[in-house]
């Protein structure tokens, strides 16, 4: 017969070795979890975000009800000089940005004009200057102006496109003029005037509800 004291020692090991065992396990469980919420958390503040569309100034581009994901990192990074071009922000993308005062809610907007931080001085007949203001934003008879040329909207729904508003407005460097394509029902840049570039948060790159409309944007 195997002594008595032998068998608990054994037992005792045994013990203490299931213990470790199940710490480890433990501490890896947590180590797994820490790294997933670190992941999360970094996508989330700094490369994407989710958004579900509240009324209808973007119709019929999108809808209440939509769902987009919103791309930050052109705006986390928007000092980084190698940023893909495919990846920054430029004139007729849809973003989403901060209303001016920080306890308003958050806009979905398509920019038509933009003179970004890094954009160089030159005034609408291209003459650089300083003292000049950079492009002229004109809204007028239902189309955009910039610099006095008209541009192509050929996203916009003709029935949702005419509005009886006239706006001129001189973009700065960090400015950018937004406007819903509900023109007849928008609050946008010919009410509360140029967005500032620190005011965006991402451009809208996917919708992923409904299913009926899931793809890019």
């Amino acid at each position: 017969m195997e002594p008595l004291e032998e068998k608990n020692i054994g037992m005792e090991k045994k013990q203490k070795s299931e213990a470790s065992s199940f710490y480890q396990e433990v501490f890896s469980f947590i180590k797994i979890l820490f790294v997933v919420l670190l992941f999360l958390w970094v996508m989330h503040t700094f490369v994407i975000e989710g958004y579900e569309v509240w009324g209808p100034s973007m119709m019929t581009t999108l809808s209440e009800g939509d769902r987009i994901i919103v791309f930050k990192l052109p705006c986390v990074l928007k000092n980084f000089p190698y940023l893909p071009e495919s990846w920054k922000i430029h004139e007729g993308d849809i973003v989403v940005f901060q209303g001016k005062d920080r306890n308003e809610r958050r806009y979905v907007k398509r920019v038509v004009a933009m003179l970004p931080s890094s954009g160089k001085v030159v005034n609408a007949s291209g003459i650089k200057n300083h003292e000049y203001p950079i492009k002229k934003v004109e809204y007028s008879n239902s189309k955009v102006y910039v610099n006095n040329r008209v541009i192509e909207e050929n996203y916009l729904n003709p029935h949702l496109s005419s509005s009886n508003e006239e706006d001129v407005v001189y973009l700065h460097p960090g400015e950018y003029y937004v406007l819903g394509d509900n023109r007849k029902n928008s609050k946008d840049s010919r009410i509360f005037g140029p967005i500032l570039e620190e005011q965006i948060i991402g451009k809208a790159i996917f919708r992923f509800w409904p299913l009926s409309k899931i793809g890019r944007l």
